[in-house]
């Protein structure tokens, strides 16, 4: 399976591709509230709805959860092996 590897740091993921990661997985799931780039921006007390999350999420992409994979329609964020399994094998295209 053909692998594109991107440094964010150097070349953040385009609005568009950020918005179908938000689509198909929501704001939520894709944003470390765990990290250190959201505790320091001080995240942890303020109450977002999906919409505002995703806004902040596409001004700050350091608060995103990685990796970001996606294979055709499927999509996974963070470390979830079970999503990656059934990219896997799921038939390509």
């Amino acid at each position: 399976m053909p692998v594109q590897y991107r440094e964010m740091r150097a070349r953040p993921l385009a609005p568009g591709e950020l918005r179908r990661f938000v689509e198909c997985l929501g704001a939520t799931a894709i944003a470390d509230r765990e990290g250190r780039a959201w505790r320091d921006a001080g995240l942890g007390y303020l109450r977002m709805d999906a919409g505002e999350l995703a806004e902040r999420l596409l001004g700050d992409q350091r608060l995103l959860r990685l990796p970001l994979v996606r294979r055709g329609p499927l999509f996974a964020a963070g470390r979830d092996e079970a999503a990656w399994r059934s990219m896997v094998a799921a038939p390509a295209g």
